[in-house]
């Protein structure tokens, strides 16, 4: 298996694709988290300044908004993991190069093995590089005031690691039932960013965070709205209980998370989703013909 693996970094590793879509995930990731920033620095002032604050008696401008942000962006930058998960199996069977990979292997499941490990490690490679520029842009263009504190910072930084490798051996997966990388890809993106959006305005509630890309935003979105909320003192004690939910699911919604439910809860889904596709995947390999 270790042998496997080497080979399946080596072979990521002579070709152009990694790098090919890593710079474009740093300018993605650094564009969003500081125009992300900036803006809600500036809408946060409005509200600040507005009448409810002021009958409330909060000061909005204390609150970590940056971490909406961050959310934000690790959910946009995350279609660069995808497309390279949706690459892992597609393009060597589109090109047949996986008949030398399988007749090389022990067998195909040694095989499959070994590259669910290596895009499982590329895709935390990638919400390591994700998290990391959006911290950077959080901390040029956010106040001070408005940041997380250290703890909070690894709670919203390690829920967009583990979101970036899930979406990566999700895209993986759909790789290999497809089986060519351009309708992988195509199809990945279009429901991810259209079809699942379009899908969710119809539906009630929280179903919308049973579906894949809702889950995959309430997995970062549900630890960035509650680290607002949970820095509200008094919005207890001057809000009704349904005041209360309101204002939490429109923290959650500006996170990017409307309709999710708690953050282990959509990761648990997502997580599900995964495994359903990347087995799904797998068993369309073991049985796909190579000749």
């Amino acid at each position: 298996m270790g042998r496997l693996i080497s080979a399946e970094f080596r072979k990521i590793l002579t070709t152009k694709m990694w790098w090919a879509l890593l710079i474009p995930t740093v300018a993605l990731a650094a564009l969003w988290s500081i125009a992300g920033n900036y803006l809600i620095g500036a809408v946060v002032d409005q509200i600040d300044n507005s009448v409810v604050a002021a009958q409330l008696r909060l000061n909005f401008n204390n609150l970590p908004w940056s971490t909406l942000m961050f959310a934000r962006t690790v959910n946009i930058s995350a279609i660069f993991p995808i497309v390279f998960g949706a690459l892992a199996m597609s393009s060597e069977i589109n090109r047949r190069t996986i008949t030398t990979s399988y007749l090389t292997a022990p067998n195909r499941g040694s095989l499959l093995s070994a590259k669910a490990v290596t895009y499982a490690a590329w895709g935390l490679l990638f919400g390591v590089v994700i998290t990391g520029v959006a911290s950077i842009g959080m901390a040029i263009a956010s106040r001070p005031e408005q940041l997380p504190d250290a703890v909070s910072w690894l709670e919203i930084a390690a829920s967009g690691i583990v979101s970036c490798m899930l979406w990566t051996l999700l895209g993986m997966g759909v790789g290999a039932l497809f089986g060519n990388p351009i309708a992988s890809i195509i199809s990945l993106l279009l429901y991810t960013l259209l079809v699942e959006n379009l899908i969710g305005l119809a539906l009630p509630d929280h179903w919308p965070g049973i579906l894949i890309n809702g889950s995959a935003n309430g997995l970062t979105g549900s630890v960035a709205s509650q680290l607002v909320v949970d820095k509200v003192p008094n919005i207890g004690a001057l809000m009704t209980g349904e005041a209360q939910e309101l204002f939490s699911n429109a923290i959650r919604t500006a996170a990017g998370a409307g309709g999710a439910y708690d953050w282990w809860i959509s990761g648990l889904i997502f997580a599900a989703w995964t495994a359903a596709f990347a087995v799904a995947g797998w068993l369309m390999s073991k049985t796909r013909d190579i000749t």
